[in-house]
């Protein structure tokens, strides 16, 4: 039960969702994990970098596992940071990393930094990690009037660029909104894509949310068996 989490802008709220996603699976009983390959605007502590979206989810259960490759001060793209901060970067450090990860937890959040063609160094790039590590991979969108269309070509470009995308989530809709752009969103999504909408979920205020608000909020939200692609035995309890 292994997933690629990814957004088209950063405040799409991926790392809320992707949270939200593992604190669920916490909660029903199986091991979670959340590992980010690549942390940017890491919290210099002086001695050690923490991870914003990492404490976040230890907020929500400290029971999650969790883990960052590389932590990176900087706010800019990867490639700019590792430039910066002169990190060496090496594909095959995600690929142990993940597969250690993916040995003790049985439903595995692997989560973006910034979008899919973020560059990260020379010719590789934030999409040719899910390609590596052979993940399916799951959108966070906002709806809005502007963005339908960066949208729709980063997903279209996903497909193109071979990778297997599982479907999206709309994080920060409005059920009762009286704009037409963004109550028809998720038909505009589903029809133009031809990928699945898996999950409405409302504005959650980021790190300001409480655990149990947050886990009803994406329990009830997201299709779970959309996004494993499999029966979940402990959602069923009949």
């Amino acid at each position: 039960m292994n997933i690629f989490i990814t957004g088209i802008n950063t405040l799409s709220g991926k790392t809320v969702i992707s949270a939200g996603i593992a604190a669920v699976m916490q909660s029903l009983g199986y091991n979670a994990g959340v590992y980010k390959p690549i942390q940017t605007s890491s919290i210099d502590k002086g001695k050690f970098l923490v991870s914003p979206d990492l404490s976040f989810v230890k907020m929500l259960d400290p029971y999650i596992t969790t883990h960052s490759t590389y932590m990176v001060k900087s706010k800019s793209i990867p490639v700019v940071g590792f430039e910066l901060e002169n990190i060496d970067f090496n594909p095959d450090d995600i690929i142990r990393d993940y597969t250690l990860l993916s040995h003790k937890t049985d439903a595995l959040i692997t989560e973006a930094s910034f979008g899919l063609m973020a560059p990260i160094k020379d010719d590789f790039y934030m999409y040719n990690i899910p390609q590596i590590l052979n993940l399916p991979v799951i959108f966070v969108v906002t709806p809005g009037e502007n963005n339908i269309n960066n949208y729709l070509n980063e997903l279209n470009t996903a497909k193109t660029l071979g990778l297997d995308v599982s479907g999206v989530i709309i994080n920060k809709f409005s059920v009762y909104s009286d704009n037409p752009d963004i109550k028809l969103f998720p038909q505009i999504i589903e029809k133009y894509s031809d990928v699945k909408v898996l999950g409405l979920i409302r504005n959650l205020k980021g790190n300001s949310v409480k655990a149990n608000v947050l886990i009803n909020e994406i329990i009830n939200g997201i299709d779970f068996e959309d996004v494993f692609r499999m029966k979940i035995p402990k959602l069923n309890t009949d």
